[in-house]
């Protein structure tokens, strides 16, 4: 289940990552806390989440049809 969830900054708004697997990493990469906020894919284009707040990296990777972590990680490898 792919979801989105919340990253929290000391001197910033919410960052929303989206999460493939909810216990897990971000399509990004990025670690995040196990008891953040979680919301479904579909807030992603409704709901109110502004686009400056979802992950460009996460967005970009979820728009490719990437859905997992080690996917991601191997699009990233045949680029470089």
């Amino acid at each position: 289940m792919v979801a989105l969830k919340a990253e929290y900054g000391v001197r910033s708004a919410v960052r929303w990552h989206v999460v493939p697997d909810l216990d897990g990493a971000a399509l990004c990469r990025r670690l995040l806390s196990p008891i953040a906020e979680m919301r479904p894919i579909a807030d992603m284009t409704q709901d109110g989440i502004e686009p400056g707040q979802l992950c460009q990296p996460c967005l970009a990777a979820y728009e490719d049809g990437v859905t997992t972590v080690d996917a991601w990680s191997e699009t990233v490898a045949e680029t470089d």
